[in-house]
């Protein structure tokens, strides 16, 4: 079964991204919050989708939490 990752600004209600991984979807995510500031994670929702459906990851802050925790030089150490 197909699986892929969604990014979502909620606030808007737009998917900003379609990933094939979380690790990708959470790139995007440090480089959105690096460019529009840490506030902006209000507005953001990070979900796993399949095809017969999908379940939501993290939103706000606990986003930021998972994005910081898998940056490539913490997983390393």
């Amino acid at each position: 079964m197909r699986e892929w990752y969604e990014l979502w600004d909620t606030d808007a209600g737009n998917m900003i991204g379609a990933f094939a991984t979380e690790h990708e979807a959470l790139v995007d995510v440090r480089e959105l919050l690096k460019v529009n500031g840490a506030d902006y994670a209000n507005d953001l929702a990070l979900a796993k989708r399949r095809e017969d459906g999908g379940d939501p990851i993290a939103s706000g802050s606990a986003l930021v939490s998972l994005a910081e925790e898998n940056r490539p030089e913490r997983r390393s150490a």
